[in-house]
């Protein structure tokens, strides 16, 4: 079927790309806000500045003399206090104030600040003095007693000033270091990046998230949703498959596929299955070797040809050393039949051809000794499945589509671009490939509600852990799960 137009992103889309993003991504907002939260106290720690404080308390009292009892010279006293206070700053900062108080200090500079204020409803003005130098706070406090009224006189009228607190040497600080608001602060901005950051990732992303939106992308049918699953690593050199026996669910979804494509290969003349994808690390190999693995099963004598020539990975998948003849050996030398490739997996009836990588990047697979490579394995097999190189990396996908009764297009959730996927598919219908399906891999379980494939039941998580190792850049493998489960029916 021919590939539909892109349509626009829906909020849902959108979305859920947000969400995949921060599951992907959550750890970056707790490093974000751990980094910061300390960069933020150590750098509050590292300015903060111990500062001593001294004060000075006077009454003052106005020359308003009452007549009677019922005078009010407390009243004016107090607002004597209160312009006092107002005009202290005016004061303090004239240039005649600042030369007496450097000439008081005989030090050339001032180290400190100064500042008053009245108590409320009382005739008392407060003198305060701050410094990071106790010495210094006590000197400056001292020179400013002194030179105030000599500056005053020409700015307001100096009512009479008694002292009646006079200023002493401090000892402590009066500020404590409190670097938990300024860590908190840094933590919470920190926090706030990172989520910043998921959220222009599930904006910016592009990849294919839910299997309506494959669908709508492609236009192809969606034969079945394989799960993500988790599975224990195992300290091995070879790297360990996803299979049925990883979970439940994913042996009732591989069952699902194998009853379809067995649907889609009815007739007694077809037996070839081809598996391909976009990009290397879709899990074509798994699904290729499971749904073998899955005829085999059923009865069926079965043969898995790896035909990604650059990347064989078929024998590693199976634990198996990557020895022998292979199909790379068979396009080169005529002499060698591809029948003395076929190796038997040590863990079942399954035949597979599978060996060394070639070296060649230009090397492409030769149409004619192709084509009769697939009918002598049809003779001798039921079903001959096909593990090809991506589609959209390598031409020899495209060029072995054409001998294939039945083709699976996989794509894994969340890893190649929606335009990739356009693209190769639309290049695979331009060159007559007629494909059968899609296989929509690693769905996280919050999106097995579309109803390809199983619904789960279970409750368990899923989650792949893919390692990596060789093929195109972009690598594959899968790791082992908590949940360890006993094997199936299908199994058995």
């Amino acid at each position: 079927m021919e590939p539909k137009v892109q349509e626009p992103i829906k909020l849902i889309n959108i979305m859920i790309r947000v969400k995949n993003a921060f599951f992907q991504f959550w750890p970056l907002v707790l490093v974000l806000a751990v980094l910061l939260g300390a960069y933020s106290y150590v750098r509050a720690r590292t300015s903060f500045v111990p500062m001593y404080e001294t004060k000075a308390i006077f009454t003052v009292e106005s020359a308003y003399e009452a007549e009677d009892i019922f005078g009010t010279a407390a009243y004016y006293d107090q607002y004597a206090a209160q312009e006092l206070a107002a005009a202290f700053p005016r004061i303090l900062s004239t240039q005649m104030m600042n030369d007496l108080v450097v000439e008081q200090l005989e030090k050339g500079y001032i180290n400190g600040y100064a500042s008053a204020y009245a108590v409320v409803d009382t005739n008392m003005l407060v003198l305060t003095a701050r410094s990071a130098v106790p010495q210094d706070a006590y000197d400056y406090i001292n020179a400013v007693i002194e030179c105030y009224p000599q500056v005053a006189i020409y700015i307001v009228d100096i009512p009479q000033v008694k002292i009646i607190q006079s200023p002493a040497l401090p000892t402590t600080p009066y500020n404590s270091f409190s670097g938990w608001s300024s860590a908190a602060k840094g933590a919470i901005l920190g926090a706030a990046l990172g989520f910043a950051f998921i959220f222009a990732c599930g904006l910016l992303t592009r990849t294919i998230q839910t299997a309506d939106e494959l669908k709508s992308a492609i236009n192809l049918p969606i034969l079945v949703a394989l799960p993500r699953v988790t599975l224990k690593k195992r300290r091995k050199t070879h790297p360990v498959m996803v299979s049925a026996g990883s979970d439940p669910n994913m042996a009732e979804s591989l069952r699902g596929l194998r009853l379809k494509v067995k649907k889609l290969l009815e007739e007694p003349d077809k037996k070839t299955v081809l598996v391909t994808s976009t990009i290397a690390g879709e899990g074509k190999t798994t699904v290729a070797l499971n749904l073998a693995r899955a005829l085999v099963r059923d009865g069926h004598k079965v043969v898995v040809l790896d035909a990604d020539l650059r990347s064989q990975s078929i024998a590693r998948m199976l634990g198996e050393m990557a020895v022998g003849h292979c199909l790379l050996d068979c396009l080169k030398d005529p002499e060698i039949s591809i029948m003395d490739c076929v190796r038997t997996d040590k863990n079942s009836t399954l035949d597979y051809i599978s060996g060394h990588s070639t070296d060649t990047r230009h090397y492409t697979i030769e149409h004619r000794a192709m084509r009769k490579i697939i009918e002598t394995l049809a003779q001798n097999y039921d079903y001959v499945v096909i593990d090809t190189p991506p589609s959209e990396v390598v031409s020899d996908a495209t060029a072995l589509c054409r001998y294939a009764d039945c083709v699976l297009y996989v794509v894994r959730q969340d890893y190649a671009k929606r335009s990739q996927v356009i693209n190769a598919v639309t290049t695979l219908h331009q060159k007559d490939v007629k494909l059968s399906g899609c296989v929509f891999n690693g769905v996280p379980q919050f999106h097995r509600q579309y109803g390809y494939g199983y619904r789960s039941t279970y409750g368990y998580g899923y989650d792949y852990g893919y390692r990596k190792y060789s093929g195109y850049g972009s690598k594959y493998g899968y790791g082992y799960s908590k949940y360890a489960q006993k094997k199936t029916e299908d199994e058995e």
